[in-house]
């Protein structure tokens, strides 16, 4: 006879997804469970809900009831073969019931006094279960279609990963939040994070793309600046938590953000402008985070709207730091990989000459101008071109000529002509553009 802690182990696997239903029948059956026996274990599952009640009985008539004679199912009509595939269906259901509800557990956990540190092991059962049963569910709706097949497994060089997948035994792949020249972003569940009760345990993982992989100068260099980025704790840049590799895959882990980047709240935007009252807040906050940069000696070089995230909460965030530079210092064409915009790149960039904070200024007078108009000062036309054609930005309505004087300095073709760095240019900008607000909003809310 089965013992109640017995019966309880078995079916605590079952509901975790580690023991398919006819494995746990057989089981049940061989240590001679009763029907009793069972219906006891079972009553305070039905009761929560945690298994429905004809689940229950399909188990308790399995487990049971008279052995199976050898080659029966082998026999079964096809009526009963749809029967038993949606018994299935109904089973993972509950399974990933049960799983989603243990990680709410987890999560409760973290706002109970009493409550201590989660065991990895607990953790990594967990997850094994939460993977193990999505691609079971993946499989099996495939399998549904006509001539459809499972999803395939990761190619040798990596590049196909699948949502469940784990990197470096830390970071489970959750959400596909974004794609790019330079690859995928994921929004992903960090075990450690996880495992300590983290009221928030995600964040942003991007793996980079196939390019970089053949490019070893190029993830070399990616990884030194992802180090010098580390360094920047200001709550206007993204926060880079580490660069690593887990096989083949080189990836960037930087904090979750909830939001929009500005290129797309701008299409969003009536005239594919800000609202004037935010155009200060996005621009200063936009502004600070570079100027810190720039004390410290590092130039962003691919300031562009879509590197530019504007949060739930109202904050302004700079994405991408270093990318364009490292990729040119190794002697890659960072255009290739979206890594550098011509629309929003100086002069200077484009002939490829040494980074300079006025790089900087010069992209983000693009943007203000951006925010501003709803227009590119230049059409959108590389900086080189724009010049060739002898272009020149039609000055801002609603900003008075001391305002626009400053940011049509930013705009400038030369070096030379430009503010010395972001600090210099939100210096004169921010209160030019503050002083026009009123007249701004006239023209637009």
């Amino acid at each position: 006879m089965a013992t109640s802690h017995e019966i309880r182990s078995a079916l605590e696997a079952f509901l975790a997804g580690r023991t398919r239903l006819e494995q746990l029948a057989s089981e049940l059956q061989a240590r001679a469970t009763t029907g009793d026996e069972l219906r006891a274990e079972l009553a305070d599952d039905v009761s929560t809900g945690r298994l429905p009640a004809d689940i229950a009985g399909i188990l308790i008539a399995q487990a049971c009831g008279p052995a199976e004679p050898a080659g029966a199912a082998a026999s079964a009509p096809a009526a009963e073969a749809g029967e038993a595939a949606a018994i299935h269906s109904r089973v993972d259901d509950v399974v990933t019931s049960s799983l989603v509800n243990d990680f709410k557990r987890f999560r409760d956990g973290s706002r109970r006094a009493d409550r201590g540190r989660l065991e990895s092991r607990q953790i990594d059962a967990a997850l094994s279960d939460f993977h193990s049963i999505r691609l079971r569910q993946q499989a099996s709706r495939a399998g549904d279609r006509p001539g459809a097949r499972p999803p395939a497994v990761p190619d040798a060089d990596g590049t196909h990963l699948m949502l469940g997948d784990m990197l470096r035994e830390r970071f489970v792949l959750d959400v596909l939040i974004g794609t790019g020249g330079m690859g995928r972003v994921y929004r992903a569940v960090d075990r450690r994070r996880l495992e300590a009760l983290d009221p928030q345990p995600y964040v942003a993982v991007k793996v980079l793309s196939s390019d970089f992989r053949r490019h070893p100068d190029a993830l070399r260099a990616l990884e030194a600046e992802a180090r010098k980025v580390q360094a920047l704790a200001h709550p206007n840049i993204c926060v880079v938590f580490d660069f690593d590799r887990d096989g083949a895959n080189a990836f960037l882990v930087m904090e979750l953000l909830l939001g929009s980047t500005l290129d797309v709240v701008l299409r969003a935007s009536p005239g594919g402008r800000l609202a004037a009252d935010r155009v200060v807040p996005v621009v200063g906050g936009l502004l600070a985070g570079i100027g810190y940069a720039h004390a410290r000696g590092i130039v962003h070089a691919d300031l562009k709207p879509g590197n530019v995230f504007l949060c739930d909460d109202g904050d302004t965030k700079v994405l991408d730091f270093g990318v364009a530079t490292a990729l040119r210092g190794a002697g890659f064409d960072p255009a290739g990989l979206e890594a550098l915009t011509p629309g929003y790149a100086s002069p200077e960039m484009a002939r490829g000459e040494p980074r300079d904070p006025r790089d900087d200024v010069f992209a983000l007078g693009c943007i203000a101008y951006l925010v501003l108009t709803g227009r590119h000062p230049y059409d959108r036309r590389p900086a080189e071109e724009a010049e060739a054609r002898g272009m020149v930005p039609v000055p801002v309505d609603g900003l008075d000529p001391g305002g626009w004087a400053v940011l049509a300095s930013a705009l400038s073709f030369r070096r030379d002509d430009r503010p010395a760095d972001a600090t210099a240019l939100a210096a004169t900008l921010l209160p030019g553009l503050a002083r026009c607000e009123p007249a701004l909003s006239r023209r637009w809310p």
